[in-house]
């Protein structure tokens, strides 16, 4: 493995978790558009599935699915299901908490769920143990999502800004979600392996995720209330998707499992609190301070401690 070829795993990974927070924005802006969120859920689900559906045929990567199908376990499958909640959780979640919140809570859930995963061996994966740096790990990210999310908030709502302060239980929510990105990874990963190809799970966890929310909407019927044009680039939401899908299968075998993971949270959390500070994309403008900052390194030292650690 040269190391020209490690430098750009490492490069692309960060870029992957730095889309991860736009992607967010650009749903929850097209949902604002659209006047409901699960039609927007679905024009980002049913783009990125477009999209990974080009690349497995221009790579000409096969697609047992058939022979997948049988003697597996019926949880295999449900990777798109949680895909398709967490995905619209998010566009819920991001104008009501803020973007660094929406990245760095549920990344609390994420790495509690793969540690319960890791211990119970869920989803045919190995048992790993739970040590005390480990423990300590998880505990550093709670405190420094805490820092990050709860920095800056005023005490009470003295202006009409401050009345849109998030109600706690969205905060417990977001950190739900994320588990269920943890159950995600577990079973797509599983999927991979028993279909032969990380691209092809993720096409598959994708047209799960694009059936289900059709469901979802001719079950809801969402009223369509259009409160302006839609630009072109607000349904790039999906394809930002798919290119994180993309990029994580290519750096999996490069960098391992759990480098990769931890190089694209590196992402995540920069962009979400970029994202805060700028205002972007419609996002509440909120500013970094050294407090916060702190808060991220916490978060991402803890990660790497839980994923790492012995």
């Amino acid at each position: 493995m040269t190391g020209q070829i490690v430098l750009l795993a490492l490069v692309l990974g960060v870029v992957a978790g730095a889309v991860i927070p736009f992607q967010t924005a650009i749903n929850s802006r097209l949902a604002g558009l659209l006047g409901a969120v699960f039609p927007a859920s679905l024009i980002s689900f049913a783009i990125g599935s477009a999209g990974l559906g080009v690349l497995v045929l221009v790579t000409g990567t096969p697609m047992p699915w058939v022979a997948t199908a049988s003697g597996q376990p019926w949880w295999i499958w449900i990777g798109g299901v949680c895909g398709l909640v967490f995905l619209t959780m998010n566009i819920v979640l991001m104008p009501r908490i803020g973007a660094s919140a929406t990245v760095v809570l549920p990344l609390v859930g994420q790495v509690f769920g793969g540690l319960v995963i890791d211990m119970t061996g869920a989803f045919d994966t190995a048992v790993r143990a739970l040590s005390l740096f480990r423990a300590l790990g998880a505990v550093l990210v709670v405190v420094g999502a805490a820092m990050v999310n709860l920095a800056g908030r005023p005490a009470a709502a003295t202006s009409p800004e401050d009345a849109h302060r998030p109600h706690p239980m969205l905060w417990v929510v977001a950190v739900l979600a994320g588990t269920l990105g943890a159950i995600q990874t577990a079973v797509n990963g599983r999927l991979g392996q028993a279909i032969g190809s990380a691209l092809a799970a993720a096409l598959v966890s994708f047209l799960i995720g694009t059936a289900g929310l059709i469901v979802v909407n001719l079950v809801s019927r969402p009223r369509l209330q259009r409160t302006g044009p839609i630009p072109w680039w607000l349904l790039s939401g999906g394809l930002l998707g798919a290119a994180f899908v993309l990029v994580n299968a290519f750096n999996a075998p490069v960098l391992g499992t759990s480098l990769a993971v931890s190089i694209v949270l590196l992402g995540q959390v920069a962009a979400g609190l970029v994202l805060d500070h700028r205002g972007w994309l419609g996002v509440r403008p909120r500013p970094i301070t050294l407090w916060r900052l702190l808060g991220a390194a916490l978060v991402l030292v803890g990660v790497a401690l839980v994923r790492f650690a012995a």
